[in-house]
């Protein structure tokens, strides 16, 4: 095996996009932080809705730079649906 080869393996095995993962797991805490879990009925800004959304769309830009348009396009509409799927659920489970 050549050392243009082996090179060229190490470079796909490192040009994963570790930061898109990142900034998705990041978005589901913030989402995960969002619900009042204390009941204390204090209301939570309204940016921090913003925050996931922002989240997925930076992540899918850095998958866009490492050229990874799959991830991308999920970084994106991972950061639009956490939101709506926690609507979802708190509609579910404490009622409209």
């Amino acid at each position: 095996m050549s050392t243009a080869q082996t090179s060229g393996r190490n470079s796909n095995e490192t040009n994963r996009p570790v930061v898109t993962w990142s900034l998705m797991v990041l978005a589901l805490i913030v989402v995960a932080l969002i619900p009042d879990w204390t009941e204390s009925g204090a209301n939570r800004p309204l940016w921090l809705f913003v925050v996931p959304i922002v989240l997925g769309l930076s992540g899918a830009v850095f998958a866009v730079r490492n050229r990874h348009f799959w991830w991308a396009f999920v970084s994106a509409v991972w950061g639009f649906a956490l939101i709506q799927c926690l609507i979802l659920v708190v509609t579910l489970v404490s009622g409209p």
